[in-house]
């Protein structure tokens, strides 16, 4: 029995079964029913992305060398919340539904790997005393974590942000009040927010990354050294500012609210920004439910806004309160960090702001 896998295996299990479905491809069972080692199901299911829906799940928890561990990290990243209140009107009813017959049923025989969900970024919070009720194994699911510890690479953790659904490319002009984007589609463009907002300058943010100290302990928290963490730092395509708010805005090729579970895909969203955010800058506290988050469509814009968060960032004296924000428009999807030292300057009004901002834009492509 293996706890590590090649890179060169890796990479073939990626292509084969990460987002297979954006690539317009079906689901390899004959593939999957062939593995043998279950520390490789346990790969597949860790770097699922949850918008390819739950099929592939589905079959990994229903396969014979499934490890409870893998079965664990599956079940606490489900909607357990939807399952308890809305039963088949949920959209992880069936992959809950599985975990809990093959649990009863004796099917899990072995826990070699180790999962704890309060480590777990990914983890969503849920009443595991009213789970119980539906389960009678219940403490093979909720005993204390056994097995070994696997060697996750700091890549692997970051590998499920990529937003990046369609092929092509944005190209971005920055001119003074605004930024035009223009993809293989349409053209955008987002206009600079009123409240006396200028653009900070590209050699500015530059100079912060890179004389950026990462926080105590992230080190040992993601298994990386200086040069792995530096690797996955994105250049945001537009840094705004005024005297009370910071606006870091991120473009991806992307339908991602479009899709057809949006509840899914809002808070993979969510749960993939907690594994980025935190390698820069320490959450101290999140608002009440907030993992929760719905989108909502206005004309031809859907947009979801997370609740708030308090945040400490390196070098920086005081602590900070940001949201996130995701416009989609047209196949682009604007992600948006919004930091103030105050909470009341995340209000409505600058959501709004920066929400009817985006918007499709008639110009020369030259």
């Amino acid at each position: 029995m293996k706890y590590k896998i090649s890179e060169k295996r890796a990479a073939f299990l990626s292509k084969a079964f990460f987002e297979y479905s954006f690539k317009e491809n079906v689901l390899d069972r004959e593939l999957l029913e062939e593995i043998n080692e279950p520390i490789e199901l346990d790969f597949i299911a860790k770097n699922h992305n949850y918008d390819d829906g739950n099929d592939l799940l589905l079959a990994i928890v229903t396969h014979p060398y499934c490890d409870i561990s893998t079965v664990k990290m599956i079940l606490h990243r489900a909607d357990v919340d939807g399952y308890l209140t809305d039963a088949e009107r949920s959209g992880d009813f069936e992959l809950i539904k599985a975990i809990i017959t093959h649990l009863d049923n004796g099917f899990y025989k072995h826990e070699k790997f180790y999962y704890d969900p309060v480590s777990d970024p990914g983890a969503l919070s849920f009443d595991v005393e009213e789970l119980k009720k539906y389960i009678k194994e219940d403490a093979v699911l909720f005993n204390k974590p056994r097995g070994k510890k696997l060697e996750t690479s700091f890549a692997d953790n970051f590998h499920r942000r990529d937003l990046k659904f369609y092929n092509g490319t944005i190209k971005t002009i920055k001119t003074s009040q605004a930024l035009k984007l223009i993809t293989d589609r349409c053209n955008f463009i987002f206009k600079v927010p009123e409240g006396d907002f200028r653009i900070v300058k590209d050699n500015t943010i530059k100079s912060f990354i890179d004389c950026y100290t990462f926080p105590a302990g992230i080190k040992d928290r993601f298994g990386a050294n200086e040069k792995e963490l530096r690797k996955v730092i994105m250049q945001p395509d537009l840094v705004i500012e005024n005297d009370d708010i910071l606006v870091v805005l991120f473009l991806f090729n992307s339908q991602a609210l479009q899709l057809e579970n949006a509840a899914t895909n809002v808070s993979t969203m969510m749960r993939n920004e907690f594994f980025y955010i935190p390698a820069f800058i320490e959450i101290v506290a999140v608002e009440e439910n907030f993992d929760k988050i719905a989108r909502i469509k206005h004309s031809d814009t859907w947009f979801a806004v997370s609740k708030g968060m308090q945040v400490k960032i390196n070098d920086v004296e005081n602590l900070k309160f940001l949201k996130l924000i995701f416009v989609e428009k047209g196949g682009v999807l604007f992600s948006f960090s919004v930091v103030s030292d105050q909470r009341q300057n995340l209000d409505n009004e600058v959501i709004k702001n920066l929400i009817s901002n985006c918007s499709f834009g008639y110009f020369s492509k030259s």
